[in-house]
């Protein structure tokens, strides 16, 4: 009987840890799927807000050959100059939407003593980009769109001391010469980057008013704004 039991409970055991693999591989398919066909119809126009997505590395240790650590600190350091390469971020989901050429580089640099922790949308950072208009105040030239499906959540980025991530940052043009900063949600604190120059379009500055319709991406888009209207904290 005891025998009989044992074998009943293993198997079971084995069964039950086959249905969560399937379910984790169906979970994670259906989100690639959706972040493909989300964003097949993307708008390369330049016109008007456009729709942010940042996927990153994941950690790794910190090589001084690429930018100078500065120390005691959580920060972002842009090289403007430097396109994803094949080799960094070829499992990229947006790699084959998109020219590496259109991105430059980024990193979000840990040299802090204390792990830095922030939600991830499908992969992707919850952030967009803003632009100081001609008076000088801070908009919004993209606009994030939420996920109503609870497994987008499942892989917070953790990034422990002396780690950094590498980030595709969109690259725009225009006429328009002005700086450029991230805005950045981490929990509920909001996070601004140092700004970086750059040329736009101005009517990047115009919102999003249209309902984003699809599968998991729904309703307008999202500023990143906070309901007492404080300005983000600055990460430097």
């Amino acid at each position: 009987m005891n025998l009989l039991s044992n074998k009943l409970y293993h198997s079971t055991v084995t069964l039950v840890q086959r249905i969560r693999t399937m379910v984790k591989h169906i979970a994670l398919y259906s989100i690639l799927f959706v972040i493909l066909t989300g964003f097949s119809g993307k708008n390369n126009s330049e016109k008007g807000n456009q729709r942010a997505y940042y996927e990153c590395t994941d950690p790794i240790a910190i090589d001084p050959s690429l930018f100078i650590p500065q120390q005691g600190k959580v920060y972002f350091h842009f090289d403007t100059k430097k396109s994803p390469s094949d080799k960094d971020f070829a499992d990229f989901v947006w790699y084959n939407q998109a020219k590496p050429s259109d991105y430059f580089t980024a990193y979000l640099v840990n040299t802090s003593d204390s792990s830095f922790r922030a939600k991830r949308q499908d992969g992707s950072l919850i952030m967009i980009q803003e632009a100081l208009d001609k008076e000088g105040k801070w908009r919004p030239i993209e606009y994030w769109v939420y996920s109503g499906c609870g497994n987008s959540y499942f892989d917070p980025l953790e990034l422990n001391p002396g780690k950094y991530v590498m980030i595709p940052i969109k690259k725009y043009s225009g006429d328009f010469e002005t700086k450029i900063r991230l805005r950045f949600l981490q929990g509920n604190n909001l996070y601004c980057s140092e700004p970086f120059n750059a040329k736009i379009d101005q009517s990047q500055f115009e919102k999003n008013t249209e309902n984003v319709n699809g599968i998991l991406y729904h309703g307008k888009g999202n500023y990143l704004e906070r309901e007492d209207a404080a300005e983000p904290i600055l990460l430097k």
